[in-house]
């Protein structure tokens, strides 16, 4: 289950960071990062830990307790329903060097590792001050639907699942 948290409310500017051989095609080579990615209604923070529970014949109840495990979901909605989005938002997808055509399924020429990309988000949190949030891997890992009207804007929904680093943190949010 996790738990659920809206870390950003309202507008969000969302910067994707990638190597072109991770990208799904956004890019053409090297390392960049890629703008103009934005949501109109917040962001999700969820968070899964699973935890061992230590016990032992003398006493009733646990004695200690430890983090075994623990997933990260960012879920938002991609406003404007773009390739690029489709592309950014669709597990192994991919596009084509024209940007014309979108390839769903078999990743980057038949390469089929999801996209990994470091993700900026930058908005409001629910305070109303300014909130920046750095999530260094993540693969997009949720069901992706046909981009859908929300007043005057198609959005599209995605989740992305994060990549923990060696030093087992999975990001950062910082409040300005």
């Amino acid at each position: 289950m996790g738990t659920t948290a809206n870390v950003l409310v309202g507008v969000a500017a969302l910067t994707i960071t990638c190597a072109a051989d991770q990208s799904g095609g956004l890019q053409e080579s090297g390392t960049a990062s890629i703008t103009g990615f934005y949501t109109v209604d917040g962001v999700n923070l969820t968070v899964r830990s699973d935890f061992a529970n230590i016990k032992v014949e003398e006493n009733v109840g646990t004695i200690i307790r430890r983090l075994t495990d623990q997933e990260v979901d960012i879920t938002l909605t991609f406003a404007e329903g773009t390739l690029e989005n489709i592309v950014a938002a669709t597990p192994g997808s991919s596009i084509n060097a024209g940007g014309d055509v979108v390839t769903i399924g078999g990743g980057l020429a038949g390469d089929p590792l999801l996209q990994i990309f470091e993700l900026d988000l930058v908005g409001e949190n629910p305070a109303g001050g300014a909130r920046t949030i750095n999530i260094p891997e993540v693969n997009p890992t949720g069901e992706v639907g046909v981009p859908y009207k929300k007043g005057e804007i198609s959005v599209i929904p995605v989740t992305f699942s994060a990549l923990v680093a060696d030093t087992g943190i999975f990001g950062t949010i910082t409040d300005a």
